[in-house]
């Protein structure tokens, strides 16, 4: 028996599709155990995957880091063990940017099993009643805070990880994806985007500043406060039937000056160790849990929120989860793509406690960005 191990992220999407794909895998390769363990959301963004290596065979990884593992060598090179053909038949099928973001120097270092980016969630049931129109726009999103009844509220999720990806997905919609140059981001359209924050904390649930989006969709789906959140990661999960007491959508998150541009992507690749013993027969599994059929079929029906288009686009797995994928596509499709230098997630770590704790302590806008701008300086 070849024994192999993974290191999921511990949420049902992170974990269960996994595991139903390695039971399918193991129908043909009867001779591969692989047992996967989980590590927190924050675990997933901010743990160096030196710390992973030794340990595990597979790792769930974030894109940014690439520019780290490149530089280390800490990943297996797909492109050694799997045939050219078969990587252009996956770069093909996947959505939007979701395989470019894992190629880093000619270099494929993971399979893109998950896709994800910032949309809004909202109660469809409750929003009916109140005969408001979702927020296309941020000028819409500050008019519905004046007409939202009293019994209601807008949640933002602004933990200090969540808090990062919404002040990088305001500067990208603002300014443009190239708002950060020669590591250094833009003071005047970053100053704009905490101002920004600062008005939408004021005028949403005061919890929002230590929430994330599990919480946030938690919270909406069991009882009937919430009913709208412009920006947080979607989970399909809480789209469908009996996941919690009542169905929350999604849809695309408001667009702002530049509206080719939509948020911030995040998502899930699924990497192999360079110091896997059986590399071979790892870059088999990666690319299966990857293909469309697996990613369509298996991968959805067991919580999985897939990266392959032909999964979004199938009409079943939309019934399934009341038409997130089709709601929001369009904002993977333009999601902004973080940089991926080395020393970014070091960056991206302590730089998102910066604005969270300059946020709480109501620090001036123009004081967070040189706080920001003079940490990135000394990565």
């Amino acid at each position: 028996m070849i024994e192999l191990k993974g290191i999921a992220w511990d949420h049902p999407r992170g974990y269960e599709p996994l595991i139903a794909t390695t039971k399918a895998f193991k129908k043909t390769n009867p001779k591969v155990n692989i047992q996967w363990d989980v590590r927190s959301l924050k675990e997933f963004g901010d743990t160096p995957i030196e710390d992973l290596i030794d340990k595990y065979d597979f790792i769930t990884i974030d894109h940014p880091y690439m520019g780290q593992a490149d530089k280390n060598g800490l990943l297996l090179k797909l492109e050694t063990c799997i045939p050219s053909e078969e990587l252009q038949i996956l770069k093909a099928d996947v959505l939007g940017k979701c395989y470019d973001i894992y190629n880093y120097n000619s270099c494929f270092y993971a399979t893109p099993i998950d896709a994800a980016a910032l949309v809004a969630s909202y109660r469809k049931d409750l929003l009916k009643n109140t005969g408001l129109n979702l927020p296309k726009n941020r000028d819409e999103l500050k008019a519905f805070y004046k007409k939202l009844p009293s019994q209601f509220s807008v949640a933002w999720a602004l933990c200090p990880t969540d808090i990062w990806c919404t002040f990088l997905s305001l500067c990208a919609q603002n300014y443009g994806k190239d708002f950060i140059q020669n590591k250094h981001i833009n003071t005047q359209v970053g100053v704009e985007a905490l101002d920004d924050i600062k008005f939408h904390a004021t005028h949403s649930h005061p919890e929002s500043l230590n929430w994330n989006p599990i919480q946030i969709l938690y919270k909406m789906g069991n009882e009937d406060e919430i009913i709208y959140s412009p920006y947080l990661f979607g989970y399909t999960n809480y789209s469908r039937k009996n996941y919690t007491k009542n169905i929350v959508h999604f849809t695309n998150s408001p667009v702002g000056r530049q509206q080719n541009v939509s948020t911030i992507m995040g998502g899930v690749g699924l990497a192999v160790s360079a110091l896997c013993k059986h590399p071979s027969i790892a870059a088999n599994f990666v690319m299966y849990a990857a293909s469309a059929a697996i990613q369509k079929g298996v991968f959805t029906l067991n919580g999985g929120q897939p990266a392959s288009k032909i999964a979004w686009e199938n009409a079943e797995n939309n019934v399934l989860c009341n038409n997130f994928f089709k709601d929001t596509k369009l904002t993977i499709e333009n999601a902004y793509i973080r940089p991926q230098h080395p020393g970014w997630n070091q960056f991206q770590e302590q730089g998102a406690d910066i604005i969270h704790e300059g946020i709480l302590k109501n620090i001036s806008s123009e004081i967070i960005m040189k706080d920001l701008n003079e940490f990135y300086k000394s990565i």
